[in-house]
């Protein structure tokens, strides 16, 4: 024991420095070893990294561009004493379960070194009977190390993302570990019943070709342009310049980072040369609190991305520190603006992702409807220009929206008592009006009286931790206080004919359910709400139903009472149910990101 206190006594001053000293420790090995291994800043023990055997294995029967963690898995799996693993995958990765599997219980505690037994000074007889006490308590209370894994359960349900973390299915197996692949820790760990483990599956690509795709699109679009133009004569200064804000999934993000860094690195250069000037590319990687920079998901993206400064997002923090202080002591002089940037010079911005599917793009899109969409595909090895169908999506949740109010018999959003604010980030204003106690509320802000009262459900999404009971009860309390009867249903999968049913008028003479809100997945609503029976709102779109929060992508009020509906690009749907800065919708809002069920007197 004394020689594992000396080096936390000796190391507690300078506890920043510690982690950067084993860092440059391990690079030597490191360097010879699987790629796989290069966990920096875990100590993973050399029996496990060293192990020749297991980093071949992992090279002949995983793909080489996949990096599972394997080292890093085993480590987790022996320091937490694991004997029950189980493993949960994503589709488009369950074909390595059973290779992963039978790798982790070939090697999880096979190669553990045996203890060291040095022998120690001779010690004083006050010592020896100290000594021998504390070891009969150890003999005790200390559980003998595992010698193997003892079961190794795979989860077959369907994982779309990482809010779908199945640790209860864990636990009721018996599991102590679950290792979820695939995804971003959503969830956070201290949420869980079990220990788990995010591995998020990082895959090396081809940057450099999503580079040349992107510098020969714009080279040949410029071409075309000046053609149609009839151009004359040359520019020293560049033809244009694209502002390029670059995102992607998980698995890409450290292929989002390096593609940004060579674009603004070969902006100096002349590779994307054209007659009369050049096309110079300046990137950005938006982040979207607290995901990781350039991380998208498909409920949760950057947003503002077409109000945003770029020039300032181009610097670092230093740098903008610095610019403030210069752009204070000018006293708004013009010199503030970053040297080599010119207004005269044209500047096109856009989306550039990565990924081998629409659905996380498309998150980004809905969430900056005026900024261009190019996606890179890493299996094709093609850039694609796409597009969303942002006026209809709107058009059709305005109708759901309506179709709900219409049933409830609102005709004005404040006939609820709702106070409509200005802005959808105003999470605080918006909770403090919804939480009032029911006895609160005035009889005016109660729809009007019938034999009947209204019933609206509210979906509890079961897959994983996909619903979270915290904006259940926000939901719910909302409701109650404007009169409204609920009725909870928990399932893992919204279906239109399972709701048909449930939503029916019951045979003792129930009016049945009039419309449902969705605590699972956002998109569900965006993507396949107007094919239910009944209108299915997100829990965003049910504060705008009731007044309490106004977006004008989906009502405005003067354009509700002339029967026009002008739809504005520029107000855009919000994407933010893993955010930070949303409002009491969003999972990490105030108590919501404890995932609880809290009684707000109503």
């Amino acid at each position: 024991m004394a020689t594992e206190a000396e080096p936390s006594a000796g190391s507690a001053p300078t506890t920043k420095s510690a982690p950067r000293i084993i860092r440059r420790k391990k690079k030597g090995p490191a360097a010879t070893s699987s790629s796989s291994t290069n966990i920096g800043g875990n100590d993973i023990p050399p029996h496990i990294q060293n192990n020749t055997q297991l980093h071949h294995i992992i090279s002949t029967t995983l793909p080489k561009d996949y990096d599972f963690e394997i080292p890093k898995t085993i480590w987790r799996i022996e320091n937490s004493n694991a004997q029950h693993v189980a493993l949960q995958f994503p589709e488009g990765l369950t074909m390595y379960a059973s290779t992963i599997g039978d790798i982790l219980v070939k090697f999880a505690y096979r190669f553990q070194p045996a203890p060291s037994h040095q022998q120690p000074p001779p010690p004083s007889s006050s010592e020896q009977a100290t000594a021998n006490e504390e070891e009969n308590k150890d003999s005790t209370s200390t559980p003998t190390r595992p010698k193997a894994i003892q079961s190794l359960s795979i989860l077959g349900d369907v994982t779309y993302g990482a809010c779908c973390i199945d640790d209860l299915s864990a636990r009721a197996l018996g599991c102590d570990l679950l290792v979820h692949y695939g995804h971003s820790c959503l969830v956070p760990l201290t949420s869980t019943v079990i220990p788990c483990l995010y591995v998020f599956v990082e895959i090396r690509v081809d940057v450099q070709h999503m580079v040349d795709c992107v510098h020969m699109t714009f080279l040949q679009e410029e071409k075309q342009r000046r053609q149609s133009h009839s151009q004359e004569g040359s520019d020293e200064r560049p033809a244009r310049i694209i502002e390029a804000c670059v995102m992607g999934t998980v698995q890409f993000r450290s292929a989002v980072i390096e593609v940004a860094q060579r674009l603004n690195s070969e902006a100096d250069s002349s590779t994307s040369s054209l007659e009369g000037g050049e096309i110079k590319f300046q990137a950005i990687v938006p982040q979207a609190k607290p995901l990781s920079p350039g991380e998208t998901l498909g409920c949760t993206a950057p947003s503002g991305l077409a109000q945003l400064d770029f020039q300032d997002a181009l610097l670092s923090p230093r740098e903008r520190r610095e610019r403030k202080k210069q752009a204070a002591a000018a006293a708004g002089a013009a010199n503030t603006v970053p040297e080599g940037s010119n207004d005269s010079i044209p500047r096109e911005r856009v989306m550039l992702f990565l990924a081998d599917g629409r659905f996380h793009l498309e998150a980004a899109m809905i969430s900056n409807p005026t900024l261009r969409a190019l996606r890179y595909d890493p299996y094709s090895k093609t850039l694609t220009e796409e597009r969303y169908e942002t006026v209809k999506m709107k058009r059709l949740r305005r109708e759901a929206i309506m179709a709900v109010r219409k049933s409830l018999g609102i005709s004005d959003p404040l006939q609820l008592g709702g106070r409509v604010t200005s802005s959808v980030q105003d999470g605080d204003d918006i909770a403090n009006s919804v939480l009032q106690p029911q006895q609160q509320c005035s009889l005016s802000s109660r729809p009007p009286s019938s034999a009947n009262r209204k019933t609206m459900g509210i979906i509890l999404g079961t897959l994983g931790r996909q619903g979270n009971p915290a904006i259940l009860s926000r939901l719910r309390s909302l409701l109650h206080s404007r009169g409204i009867q609920t009725m909870i249903v928990l399932l893992s999968e919204i279906f239109p004919k399972k709701l048909e049913m449930l939503s029916k008028p019951t045979s003792s003479g129930g009016s049945g359910v009039c419309a449902w809100v969705q605590v699972a997945c956002p998109r569900l609503s965006i993507d396949w709400g107007h094919y239910f029976c009944v209108p299915v709102l997100s829990p965003f779109e049910l504060y705008v139903a009731f007044g309490e929060v106004e977006n004008a992508a989906l009502w405005v009020a003067e354009e509700e009472k002339t029967g026009e509906h002008v739809d504005d690009l520029t107000d855009q749907y919000p994407m933010d149910f893993y955010t930070k800065s949303g409002g009491p919708w969003t999972n990490y809002y105030e108590s919501n990101a404890k995932r609880k069920v809290l009684s707000y007197g109503v």
